[in-house]
């Protein structure tokens, strides 16, 4: 019988000098989270009051601004996010031109917020009639998805202009 043994890589452990990048990536990635989170909640309530006035339609409160605790505790969530999703995508991308991988990573954690709030809006999205409750979930989806597409266009650009540098590109 063998043994299995894992597969080392180069380096089993970052650099210093990657833990920094990542860092600045995740923190470049909370503050766009937080800017990209209003110009959102701002679409969100126009949105919403149309589609108040003309179809009755109710979004899913994911984007809205709410009373000032609610709104501190959501920049906070969504900060952190940013965070986190920054220094993944960092990692995830390194130096591939894979645009299946980029999109991919936006998708997954895009899918991950959007499912999260669905399931604890779901007892009342259930009483929707099943077009409005597929309209506010998609539109949910699609203001997460635009969310993550800002954070990694702006991520990109500092890669791009090596303000951040791609992950495993720096050495100690």
């Amino acid at each position: 019988m063998q043994s299995s043994h894992p597969i080392a890589i180069a380096s089993d452990h970052l650099s210093v000098a990657d833990r920094i990048e990542s860092f600045k990536a995740g923190f470049l990635g909370a503050i766009t989270s937080v800017f990209a989170f209003f110009a959102i909640a701002l679409s969100h309530h126009f949105l919403q009051n149309f589609l108040t006035v003309h179809l009755t339609v109710q979004l899913i409160s994911s984007f809205e601004l709410g009373n000032p605790f609610t709104l501190l505790m959501k920049l906070g969530m969504i900060g952190f996010s940013g965070f986190l999703f920054a220094v993944t995508y960092r990692y995830i991308v390194r130096r591939d031109r894979n645009s299946h991988l980029k999109s991919g990573a936006i998708l997954a954690f895009a899918c991950i917020r959007s499912f999260a709030t669905i399931d604890r809006d779901l007892p009342a999205l259930t009483l929707l009639p099943l077009i409005q409750m597929a309209l506010a979930i998609a539109i949910l989806l699609l203001e997460n998805i635009v969310w993550l597409a800002i954070v990694q266009s702006i991520l990109e650009t500092a890669i791009q202009h090596k303000w951040i540098a791609a992950f495993g590109s720096v050495k100690d």
